[in-house]
């Protein structure tokens, strides 16, 4: 089976809609879920990544690594104690008390989200390198739906450093995917929904109307009619007055023969808008029972009984 399957079992189709790109929402709504609702869990998504050689400088791990959560940072073997940025300047002033020191590094966020690390870190060589432990969102992790594996992407020299996980090296256990699946193929479907207006027709098509126009030029109005044959010779009133029986009688049946087609192109018309609205009905039915699984899973899984925090996000 995989992840496609497992979303059809909730939307019954996915080929018109990006189920790639609802998955990597649903990675993301999990993640989301576990940091409002238990964010003592989020360490079973997290990784560590070594800084490298970056040194004084900031670490732009939001975009480096992907992040999404920032659960700790470390300077050698020391934790580091996260400090307002407001005190940067004091960190490296040996005069005052907020001095930081090797064996008590401390950190601070820019508003640009970039992390430094006081002491200035060394090289990966000295034993001061600088790491983080963060959650990644679904940009730095691989969503294999075939196979139905949500793993770790890894990156090219960042810092003088290239990270490559192995296959084993998930960050996004196997218990979570039930989720994902859910919350993926609720966002198919509130696509569908929306995809519902552009496919409400505005009115019964040309063809409808062509056939009422016809049917009404060939009772009064003969010269109307398009073609080489046109002329006011091809009404009903024309032969009415020219007393001819035999082409009032084929006129008339013409004009039945039109008037039947404008009738099968609003027996049509009324049979597709009935479907749009068993569809949508449908539609709209499963998005509520998703959402109320979604709100029992968590709670079950991951709340402990306390739905606080968590939000329907799409």
């Amino acid at each position: 089976m995989s992840f496609s399957t497992r979303i059809e079992n909730y939307t019954n189709s996915v080929t018109a809609e990006n189920q790639v790109d609802a998955l990597k929402k649903g990675v993301d709504y999990v993640i989301s879920v576990v940091s409002s609702t238990n964010p003592n869990k989020l360490t079973e998504f997290a990784y560590e990544a070594s800084l490298g050689n970056l040194t004084s400088a900031g670490s732009d791990w939001r975009n480096d690594y992907n992040g999404a959560h920032l659960l700790s940072v470390r300077r050698g073997d020391k934790i580091c104690r996260q400090v307002n940025n407001r005190l940067k300047d004091d960190l490296t002033d040996t005069s005052s008390i907020y001095y930081a020191l090797n064996n008590d590094p401390t950190y601070y966020e820019e508003a640009d989200g970039k992390v430094y690390i006081r002491p200035a870190c060394g090289s990966v060589e000295s034993g001061n390198s600088g790491s983080i432990y963060i959650v990644a969102t679904s940009d730095g992790r691989t969503i294999d739906d075939a196979n139905e594996v949500i793993k770790m992407t890894g990156w090219a020299s960042v810092n003088g450093i290239s990270k490559v996980f192995s296959a084993s090296d998930l960050m996004f256990p196997i218990r979570y995917h039930e989720l994902v699946i859910m919350h993926a193929a609720e966002c198919i479907l509130m696509e569908r929904l929306i995809d519902f207006r552009t496919s409400i027709p505005n009115g019964l098509d040309n063809e409808w109307s062509d056939a009422l126009a016809k049917a009404k030029k060939l009772f009064d109005a003969g010269a109307s009619i398009e073609g080489d044959n046109a002329g006011a010779s091809m009404s009903v009133q024309y032969w009415l007055s020219d007393e001819d029986e035999d082409m009032v009688g084929a006129t008339i049946n013409s004009i039945s023969s039109e008037l039947n087609r404008a009738s099968q192109y609003q027996t049509k018309f009324k049979a597709d808008l009935e479907k749009l609205a068993t569809d949508y009905q449908w539609t709209q039915g499963q998005i509520q029972m998703l959402s109320q699984k979604k709100a029992e899973w968590v709670q079950l899984n991951i709340a402990g009984g306390d739905l606080a925090g968590v939000q329907k996000e799409i």
